[in-house]
């Protein structure tokens, strides 16, 4: 199948068209990267310029020592068994009877 002289007279015309579209899809992606840099931009701006929602703190040694006071104070079996428990605990621990009983005044 040849090409007729009309076919390239229609070729030719839509020539310039042709790059023009090719032209524009290669502008529509560099385009499409600025516009999504931009935002990447203005978020990162807007995340450094606004303070953030706080986070819930979580239970620290504190808050366990005021439970253990409340504790103690509503049950007084559960305070006399963990005294118990306790002496028994310092029981075991070795004690120097010399220790702090002594205070040496000359200098």
């Amino acid at each position: 199948m040849s090409l007729q002289p009309i076919d390239l007279q229609t070729l030719f015309l839509k020539l310039s068209q042709v790059g023009q579209d090719q032209a524009a899809e290669k502008n529509a992606l560099i385009q499409g990267q600025e516009v999504a840099g931009r935002e990447i931009a203005l978020r990162s701006q807007q995340h450094q310029r606004s303070v953030g929602e706080t986070q819930r703190l979580q239970e620290g040694p504190e808050a366990a020592n005021e439970r253990e006071s409340g504790e103690q104070g509503e049950s007084g079996e559960r305070s006399q068994e963990e005294a118990e428990a306790k002496g028994t605990e310092e029981q075991d621990v070795f004690r120097d009877p010399d220790l702090g009983q002594h205070i040496d005044i000359s200098g």
